[in-house]
């Protein structure tokens, strides 16, 4: 007998992968523990896996950004979760000492528990530890990288216009239009959003002539506010 075929729009499991590091006891430890907390914690501990260089704790708001759609827009959920989570002992919650408003989160685990105890003694030791950074979709190009390198410094701000465009826009056209302002000089996500709305609007596969048109009136537009942002003095977003 043969199994049947999965509907088309049921969940299916990625053929790439990612490495996370659980720490050896995490199956035993989280058997109490609801979905929504376990979900946070593998979430974090991938996180905190995938980084170029060893970290020790990350922004509530980053780990909340890589939830899904649906948990992430719950605020209730999400202060449930973290905070059953935190009266457990398996996740610390540290605020900045100049702004409270960013709150850092750090695993329950040994290193961890020494980082938060240090941390109570001495706040601004808190600058003295890496954070971890976006991690980029593991499906669609490493559009968060490609900012990095030709746009600038990936601040949580836009990361969140990147992930909203990248659910308005196919990855592989803003990866283009990307590549688009790069190439005319204009480093600047509102260039880039004036390329995708355009082909939205007016569709992706035109003539060069009238791609090459398009771009130029974008480009002579960014320019006109390039000028009059330098003329008033107002900082450029």
């Amino acid at each position: 007998m043969k199994p049947d075929m999965p509907p088309s729009h049921q969940a299916q499991f990625s053929e790439k992968t990612v490495a996370i590091n659980l720490p050896a006891n995490f199956i035993g430890v989280i058997e109490q523990l609801d979905g929504d907390q376990i979900l946070i914690l593998i979430t974090l501990f991938q996180l905190l896996s995938n980084q170029e260089q060893e970290c020790e704790l990350c922004e509530a708001f980053l780990l909340r950004e890589m939830l899904p759609k649906a948990f992430r827009e719950d605020a209730a959920r999400w202060e449930k979760a973290v905070t059953g989570l935190i009266q457990t002992g398996l996740l610390f919650s540290f605020p900045e000492p100049q702004n409270p408003d960013k709150t850092y989160l750090i695993p329950g685990t040994p290193q961890g528990i020494k980082i938060f105890q240090d941390l109570n003694n001495q706040p601004d030791l808190i600058h003295n530890y890496a954070v971890a950074d976006v991690l980029p979709y593991p499906d669609k190009p490493n559009l968060f990288k490609l900012y990095e390198d030709n746009f600038g410094a990936l601040t949580p701000m836009t990361a969140e216009m990147l992930k909203a465009d990248l659910e308005t826009f196919p990855a592989e056209w803003i990866e283009e239009a990307m590549k688009e302002a790069v190439q005319y000089n204009a480093r600047n996500w509102k260039y880039v959003q004036a390329i995708l709305k355009n082909w939205q609007e007016k569709g992706r596969k035109r003539s060069n002539e009238e791609n090459r048109r398009d771009i130029d009136e974008f480009r002579k537009l960014y320019l006109e506010q390039q000028r009059e942002i330098r003329d008033s003095g107002t900082p450029g977003g």
